[in-house]
């Protein structure tokens, strides 16, 4: 079918002006590495259709030949979602490592007699190591994030730190309490320069540090459901405070 677009062709929409073509597998073996590697220790994957914000985590089954084999998800509903997508969009994580594909479309099958989703190998994988997702700091007080909260509230915290995974930040407990697993959806982050960006925040740890002050908590947020015009802003002026940084380096040592 013509009006079906490829695997690779359709990852490039989203490709993030080529910021990530060198962290891209495109040799084939390489690519069935990884993935019999996230089979063979059993982990999760996320995956949702192409278009959709709902993701749902299953497992990678089963590598083999030129097609791989995913756990159907819990619902009927994304069970349909998936097989009605032309793509798959496809992350897991193996030795502190991030993967993402984007393959299909996928097909109603069997593993081990059991039902399972049969889907193509994918053209290539996008493979950052945790040093893609290093932390910055920002300038003292150049960043903030507006964190928008479920009574209806928006509150201002300070950014300590911001990588391509996720952020740091400090606010006041009397304003807002940081609660591991929630999830703040609609937060905003303005950045010199580049513009607003909308990013979700799910709160992996809180540290109440006294030299933050006595009112004041620390929280460490992973990015959820990162969309791809928000990534793109991001890893520019991560880019742009590696520039800075290297500037100052240079003039300190000239």
């Amino acid at each position: 079918m013509n009006d079906v677009p490829s695997p690779s062709d359709a990852l490039d929409a989203a490709d993030l002006d080529g910021y990530y073509d060198k962290f891209y597998v495109h040799d084939a073996g390489e690519i069935r590495h990884h993935l019999r590697r996230l089979a063979g220790d059993r982990c999760a994957l996320t995956v949702r259709a192409e278009n959709s914000p709902d993701g749902m985590a299953t497992m990678l089954l089963q590598v083999e030949g030129d097609a791989l084999w995913i756990d159907v998800p819990s619902t009927r509903r994304m069970l349909d979602a998936w097989l009605g997508s032309h793509l798959l969009r496809i992350e897991g994580s193996i030795d502190r490592a991030a993967l993402r594909f984007s393959s299909g479309p996928a097909r109603l099958d069997e593993h081990e007699g059991k039902p399972a989703l049969r889907v193509p190998i994918p053209e290539r994988m996008l493979y950052l190591q945790r040093r893609e997702f290093m932390r910055r700091e920002p300038p003292t007080g150049s960043l903030a994030c507006h964190l928008r909260l479920e009574d209806g509230r928006e509150v201002q915290a300070s950014i300590r730190d911001i990588g391509g995974g996720g952020l740091a930040i400090v606010a006041t407990r009397s304003a807002v309490e940081f609660k591991i697993g929630e999830v703040l959806t609609g937060c905003r982050i303005e950045l010199p320069e580049l513009g607003e960006v909308e990013v979700n925040l799910q709160i992996r740890h809180v540290v109440v540090r006294s030299h933050l002050g006595l009112d004041a908590a620390q929280a460490g947020c992973e990015f959820v459901d990162l969309a791809p015009s928000a990534q793109r802003k991001l890893f520019r002026y991560l880019m742009q405070l590696d520039r800075d940084q290297l500037a100052r380096r240079r003039w300190l040592e000239s």
